[in-house]
């Protein structure tokens, strides 16, 4: 499985483009399968540009010239396809929907790596404060863990304010450990975040792209990788790769201190119980 691609490496870049390289970017993304039948020369005089500024953009991708750039995208046409919501493709996806999610996590979930896992679970065992970093979708699994966390007894934040997320990740210190996730790929807001964790000596863990730069700054990383999706930014692969990201995690928490997560656990069932009763007595 190729986790370098174009549609990543464009996704990371994207923000930082100048308008000349934002509209050849676009272009790609928007009709890669015509970027194959065409020259520079062409392809260029076709975005408004310079063939150097073509070049640039894909030295700034990581290629070495348009020639390989096609390569890429020819490799990975479909992936690429998706970032454009295509209403007969959603259709046959909606008839085994359940059938897509499976085939596609297979693979996905396999580059996730046991050892990463335990690895993982021992820094959140022994930190004494865990910051959960997410925004938008990844939001969805930051919450998840966050509850999670809550109930095994674990001091746990988690802030939708990139404001707040950065300044409790620099107070978190070597006792503490950041949890990043997210589907984005250049997420100024996280990594902010991630290097105030960093800086303040706690170690970060990412669910992330392989590919992105949340990958490359973090002490730990989960891969998060799906071949397709079914919408760019829609949240749907991406979500559910997350979700068992985590419950992995989790799992091999319970697994390397259960006695310890067990009486939390219970502790965590018995509040529980009592909010439930809804009595005003005593404890």
């Amino acid at each position: 499985m190729n986790i370098v691609s174009v549609f990543q490496s464009m996704k990371d870049v994207l923000p930082t483009l100048s308008e000349s390289q934002e509209r050849i970017a676009r272009f790609i993304i928007e009709q890669p399968t015509k970027v194959l039948q065409m020259n520079i020369v062409e392809f260029a005089r076709l975005c408004n540009a310079s063939p150097s500024t073509v070049v640039d953009l894909c030295k700034r991708l990581g290629f070495s010239g348009f020639r390989t750039l096609k390569i890429a995208i020819a490799q990975e046409i479909n992936l690429l396809q998706t970032m454009r919501p295509d209403p007969l493709r959603i259709s046959q996806i909606t008839k085994d929907f359940f059938g897509f999610i499976f085939s596609e996590l297979k693979e996905s979930i396999q580059l996730v790596s046991e050892d990463q896992v335990e690895i993982a679970a021992k820094i959140i065992l022994k930190s004494k404060v865990i910051e959960i970093l997410a925004y938008g979708f990844d939001g969805i699994a930051g919450k998840d863990l966050f509850l999670k966390l809550k109930e095994f007894g674990f001091q746990v934040n988690f802030f939708d304010n990139p404001f707040l997320q950065s300044i409790s990740a620099a107070q978190l210190g070597e006792n503490g450990c950041a949890v990043a996730i997210s589907s984005s790929h250049s997420s100024t807001d996280l990594l902010d975040s991630i290097n105030y964790s960093r800086n303040s000596g706690a170690k970060v863990i990412a669910i992330a792209s392989p590919a992105s730069k949340i990958a490359q700054s973090c002490d730990i990383l989960l891969p998060t990788y799906v071949e397709t999706e079914v919408l760019s930014e829609g949240g749907f692969l991406t979500r559910y790769l997350q979700l068992l990201v985590i419950d992995l995690m989790v799992l091999k928490m319970l697994e390397l201190d259960k006695e310890k997560l067990e009486k939390k656990y219970r502790d965590f069932e018995q509040i529980l119980a009592y909010k439930r009763r809804g009595d005003k007595g005593v404890f």
